[in-house]
């Protein structure tokens, strides 16, 4: 267990088959699977990792900040899926992604499966196809020490909120899956909150991650004032301060239903005798 020094007020972490790392004022949490195998230095692994990992600084295809990269051929594929939160723009996007990942070789040299979340940004990546699977580790739930004046109206609205905010991020479409909002949670009080999908998962096991979430926030933040959960392919976080901007990029508009199809034969009136 250990914390994280912000800006604004200090995590106390609580890690679940997750290592906490620390750094001045990023958040960054991340995973070094022992179980998947290691690589070696200047292997063909590494090298096929580090020609991804260097594309992130200068990505030209925002894609709605969702990506599944891949390079070299098994047993030597190394397979990475990133994921910005939905409101950064591109350049937000690829600084977060290069940071992220560049960390997380550092902090996991030798390992071939990795993952880790910063304040923005979910990086992951494994010699194995990771594209639109449901999995359930690694995960982690980091909270704000302190509590809410009135935690019984404060959990209630912040149920209400998530619920509302899972449902739409589930809905999503292939894209973006990402939805935010904030509710009134008594006494003047505001919680706000954030949920987001990889939309490489359809919107069933969205809203299963998404719900496991959940479930797992009610056990780690209880009365908080602030939480994160971090899961493979979603995650969410709840504050009492704003802590999200206006979506940088909209998703284009769907395209306009088909019009009615005219007949270009004449209409008869009736047959005359």
């Amino acid at each position: 267990m250990g914390s994280s020094t912000f800006l604004l007020f200090s995590y106390t972490v609580l890690l679940s088959l997750a290592t906490l790392t620390l750094s001045d004022d990023v958040y960054f949490e991340h995973n070094c699977n022992e179980i998947r195998g290691n690589y070696t230095a200047n292997s063909t692994y590494q090298a096929n990792l580090n020609s991804i990992v260097s594309q992130f600084s200068s990505l030209t295809e925002f894609n709605y900040g969702f990506f599944n990269l891949s390079a070299g051929v098994s047993p030597d594929n190394a397979n990475v899926i990133a994921l910005c939160r939905g409101d950064l723009n591109q350049s937000q996007c690829n600084s977060c992604l290069n940071y992220t990942a560049t960390e997380l070789e550092r902090f996991c040299p030798s390992n071939k499966e990795a993952t880790a979340w910063s304040e923005l940004c979910l990086v992951r990546y494994a010699n194995r196809d990771m594209y639109g699977m449901l999995e359930n580790d690694p995960r982690t739930c980091a909270y704000n020490p302190a509590n809410a004046s009135n935690p019984e109206q404060f959990n209630q609205a912040l149920s209400e909120l998530l619920n509302d905010l899972s449902s739409k991020a589930a809905d999503g479409g292939p894209l973006r899956k990402y939805a935010a909002g904030n509710a009134t949670a008594g006494n003047l009080q505001t919680v706000y909150a954030t949920v987001q999908c990889t939309p490489d998962l359809d919107e069933g096991n969205c809203t299963t991650c998404l719900t496991f979430a959940m479930n797992e926030l009610r056990n780690c933040c209880y009365g908080r004032m602030g939480c994160r959960v971090l899961r493979p392919n979603c995650v969410l976080r709840f504050e009492s301060n704003p802590f999200y901007n206006q979506i940088a990029v909209p998703l284009p508009s769907p395209p306009p239903p088909p019009s009615p199809s005219t007949s270009s034969f004449p209409t008869s009136i009736g047959e005359q005798h």
